[in-house]
């Protein structure tokens, strides 16, 4: 067999694991935990092609098109459902990020701001704190291997060049901003009444002893009693984090049904 055989044969296998290695892509791309600035580009595209190896045993892959137009609709069509993937990832860490936010103002840390070598922007420290302690239970609890099954269960609702947009997908993405935000004011209420307790309070001592500076005095006790509450409600913040991790596989098939059945 000479080489001009070797390529003849090899070529369309080679099309169509790169068909496997666009919706991986997509999915990287946006995924929270990658998606940095801090890990080489490199790194990225060997973890891409690694996971391409993985799933091309079981995944069976059509044959490239002749038509360059369907060629080109379907590659994007396949880094579409990646993106999918990981903006359900990412749209439950960025409730992470919102909450600490939130938390991060309450508490009078809205002025310190600390640079994040992941985006190369100042970030609030409450809100990097929050988004570390996601990232670890995320690894901890192993669900990026559930990410990687939710790939390999995504050919089974959306086909390689199968996508289909349908009235319900926007639906979900709506549901997928509403979850942020709800989880966002669950991890940030305890927080919040405990600072509203602490502020009635200096408020009646503001009026009861006028000599006190209340302003002044709030600062400290403000962050104290902020760090307190984080600490006494660490427990419940990781029974969400662990709940919300569970329910996220079935979130990303939600949304590629959407996908295959447009």
């Amino acid at each position: 067999m000479n080489t001009s055989q070797a390529l003849h044969l090899a070529l369309p296998q080679f099309q169509s694991f790169s068909i496997l290695l666009v919706r991986i892509a997509g999915m990287i791309s946006v995924f929270p935990i990658l998606n940095t600035l801090t890990i080489p580009m490199p790194v990225k595209a060997g973890l891409v092609t690694m996971l391409g190896l993985v799933l091309a045993p079981i995944i069976h892959l059509p044959a490239f098109p002749n038509d360059p137009v369907l060629v080109v609709a379907g590659i994007g069509s396949e880094f579409l459902i990646g993106l999918t993937i990981g903006l359900a990832v990412r749209l439950l860490f960025s409730g992470f990020q919102v909450a600490g936010e939130l938390v991060g103002t309450q508490m009078g840390f809205s002025a310190i701001q600390m640079f994040d070598p992941m985006s190369h922007q100042n970030a609030p420290i409450i809100a990097q704190f929050q988004l570390t302690l996601g990232s670890l239970v995320f690894l901890s609890l192993n669900a990026h291997l559930m990410v990687v099954h939710a790939i390999g269960m995504s050919y089974e609702f959306v086909p390689p060049f199968g996508a289909k947009l349908s009235d319900g997908i926007a639906t979900d993405i709506i549901h997928l901003a509403q979850n942020m935000l709800g989880v966002a004011l669950k991890m940030a209420a305890p927080v919040f009444a405990t600072l509203l307790i602490v502020n009635t309070v200096l408020a009646i001592l503001g009026r009861a002893v006028p000599q006190m500076n209340v302003f002044v005095l709030s600062f400290p006790i403000t962050i104290g009693a902020g760090l307190l509450a984080m600490s006494l409600a660490m427990p419940f913040t990781l029974s969400l984090f662990e709940k919300e991790f569970e329910n996220l596989v079935e979130t990303i098939l939600s949304l590629l049904k959407g996908l295959g059945h447009g």
